[in-house]
């Protein structure tokens, strides 16, 4: 074999080991990253919500060595896989104590959690069954009707079947749990006053009824009236009762603008615009309407100074902004 010949065969070799580096590396880094598991820790503090029995070992075959009172622990550890564990199993945590060193208790899975103390006002919008403690297990048989309550406290817990447990105030039972409730408003802002609603407002039967509208044929609108509003959301939603006893949801900017000055007038639009229920209702819109030339009979100007016009369409009368593109 000639030296030109083997100096071939050498630099093709050469380039084949470099051209499978490559392609491995390619495939490492084409690779999805490899995310170890990493098991949630028990909760550093958990509230006892009465007596607890407390072990040397974690064996509740033997004699308790001492109990604790309700009250809050500190955790230093956990049986293996804890986590994992249902509804009316137990898990076996060790708790910090001052007088005995770290100690075993056997607790509920659904009373890991830590009780902490708040000032809300909670709006149950379904029936709600109340509970002794914040644990399924403690259902009374009184449940409340839809109303707004006072709740001094929450439970927080890495259960998730206990999300949204408040502890509320009742004037004949004293204090309650309302346990795993999804169908409640948070930090309502109590109103108790009339309120005058001056023009055209869309009456919502739910506190949500607007986000779920599909055509403007499904807005009912009331008349200009004055109602007694008792509570407010976070959204600016207001629940109120109308004169003749009716009570549903309303939201000032859910309604025909104040100022609004009456016209006659052929309209141009020079491009596509959107279609608004109100002009300070910004969701959802109803449609397009393409370049045309419309029948304005409103107009109303925003506090951005922007021209806003009433006209009819297919859909029935809608707001448009001319000059606002898409």
């Amino acid at each position: 074999m000639s030296s030109k010949t083997l100096m071939r065969n050498v630099i093709a070799l050469v380039f084949v080991c470099m051209l499978i580096n490559l392609t491995g590396h390619l495939q490492a880094d084409a690779a999805p990253p490899h995310k170890e598991f990493v098991p949630p820790k028990v909760p550093p503090v958990i509230t006892l919500l009465e007596q607890t029995p407390l072990y040397s070992t974690p064996d509740d075959s033997h004699k308790p060595f001492a109990a604790l009172t309700p009250q809050n622990v500190t955790t230093v550890d956990a049986e293996q896989s804890w986590y994992t564990k249902q509804r009316g199993e137990k898990v076996w945590i060790q708790i910090k104590t001052t007088w005995a060193g770290d100690l075993w208790m056997h607790l509920d899975y659904d009373r890991i959690g830590i009780v902490k103390p708040i000032d809300t006002n909670i709006a149950l919008l379904w029936d709600s069954s109340l509970y002794t403690q914040p644990s399924l297990s403690t259902m009374t048989d009184v449940v409340l009707a839809p109303q707004t309550v006072h709740a001094n406290a929450i439970f927080e817990s890495p259960v998730s079947y206990l999300t949204n447990s408040y502890r509320i105030e009742t004037s004949w039972l004293g204090d309650m749990w309302v346990v795993s409730q999804p169908h409640m408003l948070l930090d309502m802002e109590i109103v108790n006053q009339e309120m005058d609603l001056p023009t055209e407002t869309l009456y919502m039967e739910d506190y949500d009824t607007s986000n779920r509208m599909q055509r403007p044929s499904d807005a009912k609108l009331i008349p200009p009236q004055t109602v007694f509003a008792f509570e407010k959301t976070q959204n600016g939603i207001y629940h109120v009762r109308s004169q003749d006893g009716n009570t549903f949801w309303i939201h000032p900017d859910f309604a025909q603008p104040a100022g609004a000055v009456q016209m006659k007038e052929r309209l141009n639009l020079l491009k596509d615009v959107r279609l608004y229920l109100f002009p300070t209702m910004p969701f959802p819109t109803f449609g397009v309407l393409s370049a045309q030339t419309v029948d304005a009979f409103e107009r109303w100007t925003d506090p951005q100074n922007e021209q806003w016009y009433h006209i009819h369409t297919w859909a029935g009368d809608m707001w448009v902004q001319p000059d606002k593109p898409l």
